[in-house]
């Protein structure tokens, strides 16, 4: 049997440590290792509920708005706060800004670095994709790194500042924009649009919007000036080369819902989705096994009971994250998720024929990219500078309040408990969490340790195999090692 161990699994945020057994060139058995505990649980013990804002925002460097948006929302329902239209639709547009930023960012700087490894050399994509690709060099990344300023500078706009914004509040927000912002804001908006329909598409949003079907896809990619894109390049090489196929997934998908309209509901539905089959989400039925974490205790606890104890030494443990579950079962959450949840034609018609892999993952959360830009822009225009973004509370701190959103990643959770004006206990579930965790108290595997199961590794020395499939989940450890997480 041959070990394979990368520490640390460099290009995700924070610290990770893989292992895996290969039997035969194939993973017989693989662990994920969250290998930092930083404590933000702990540190908000104790604290006025109003002042986690200032703590919450920077559990994550890269997805702060997100802890924000989930940790206001805990509030909010503590306090039985109400919002006004506006602060709905600036709360949506920094959300999504962050999570278009997240998108740009993981293809180009995180997961394309693989696709140019020394074990493509000699196939005849190679020269194209090292062309486009290579850090820094690559016409395509410099271009990315230079329009991923776009989405930076509207949440200036929106947000007063990045990243850990305190603008976000159970209220509302209390950065007013007024009509200098919002015409600033969609320019900006436009000249982004300008990149992605230029270089990465090739073609107009509409054009793709319109893509309902695996074959439609698949006509798209042969139109010429589509097949030349940034995204038309990468998902020919992920499927010929043999990328796209790995990273299998456990096959039930959970969304906490995306973007609260000032209506009702959601942008993108929440549920649970398993056999072809939609189910509303239960939060209720969310516990943590902590049997392979270095935490002490008994049992799966739900989050608004949880506790973060430290336990170095624990016989059996080999990861700082916790292992979520959804009716004691590991459920896989991400933009594939979130978009097979919401009903997507195109991501549901290519999960159906081609599978729920890397190149499904990776197509869903460019997809969702393109489509959030589009909705940006209607959020942006249905603001009314002249009419309120803050409602003050009137009422007092409730027992308990539960922040759950999509993050970039994924499924999001704040629970939060206050007693005498103070907090007494708060947890976090991170995407990554969910999709990263150790294995539970009955040896189930997380989602990606699922999915690195049976994979055929060419080269131990090399093995870029797991790369792919641990990028395609777009891991990010900062906030999942308790501390809290999404982006």
């Amino acid at each position: 049997m041959t070990q394979i161990i990368v520490d640390p699994f460099n290009r995700v945020e924070g610290d990770l440590a893989v292992e895996a057994h290969l039997s035969g060139g194939q993973v017989d058995e693989a662990m994920l290792k969250g290998t930092m505990f930083r404590g933000f649980e702990r540190i908000m013990v104790g604290q006025r509920p109003i002042d986690t804002l200032a703590l919450s925002c920077r559990i994550c460097g890269i997805c702060s708005t997100t802890h924000s948006t989930a940790g206001s929302a805990a509030l909010r329902q503590s306090l039985g706060a109400v919002m006004p239209r506006n602060a709905y639709l600036v709360r949506n547009i920094v959300l999504g800004t962050e999570t278009l930023m997240s998108h740009l960012t993981h293809l180009y700087f995180l997961f394309l670095p693989d696709v140019i490894n020394a074990k493509y050399v000699n196939h005849p994509c190679y020269p194209e994709l090292v062309s486009r690709f290579r850090p820094f060099s690559g016409s395509s990344h410099r271009r990315a790194l230079k329009a991923r300023r776009s989405p930076l500078e509207i949440m200036g706009l929106f947000a007063g500042k990045w990243p850990n914004t305190l603008a976000l509040h159970p209220g509302g927000v209390t950065s007013c924009v007024d009509i200098s912002h919002l015409t600033r804001g969609l320019g900006i908006l436009r000249e982004f649009r300008d990149f992605v329909e230029t270089a990465f598409l090739g073609c107009d949003l509409p054009t793709w919007l319109a893509l309902e079907r695996a074959d439609a896809l698949d006509a798209w990619c042969e139109e010429p000036a589509h097949a030349q894109s940034d995204l038309g390049i990468l998902l020919h090489c992920l499927q010929a080369m043999g990328i796209g196929e790995l990273g299998g997934s456990c096959g039930r998908f959970l969304s906490f819902g995306a973007y609260d309209l000032p209506e009702g509901g959601h942008w993108l539905a929440p549920g649970y989705w398993a056999d072809w089959e939609r189910f509303p989400v239960d939060p209720s039925a969310i516990t943590e096994d902590i049997a392979c974490a270095y935490y002490s205790g008994a049992g799966a606890r739900h989050p608004s009971e949880g506790l973060t104890e430290p336990e170095v030494d624990k016989k059996g443990a080999y990861s700082w994250s916790k292992a979520p579950r959804y009716f004691g079962q590991p459920v896989e959450v991400g933009p594939m998720a979130r978009l097979l949840v919401a009903g997507n034609p195109l991501i549901c018609d290519v999960v159906r024929r081609r599978g729920a892999n890397v190149y499904s993952r990776t197509l869903a959360r460019l997809h969702e990219m393109v489509m959030l830009l589009e909705k940006l822009e209607e959020w942006m225009k249905g603001i009314d500078p002249r009419q309120p973004f803050y409602l003050r509370p009137s009422g007092y701190w409730g027992p308990s309040g539960v922040g759950l959103i999509e993050a970039a990643r994924g499924c999001l959770g704040h629970w939060i408990n206050i007693a005498d004006g103070r907090v007494t206990s708060y947890q976090v579930i991170t995407p990554t969490a969910w999709n990263a965790s150790p294995r539970d108290a009955d040896g189930n595997p997380g989602p990606i340790e699922q999915a690195m199961a049976g994979v055929a590794v060419e080269d131990p020395a090399n093995p870029v195999e797991l790369s792919h499939i641990i990028r395609s989940f777009d891991p990010c450890l900062s906030c999942t090692v308790h501390a809290v997480e999404p982006a």
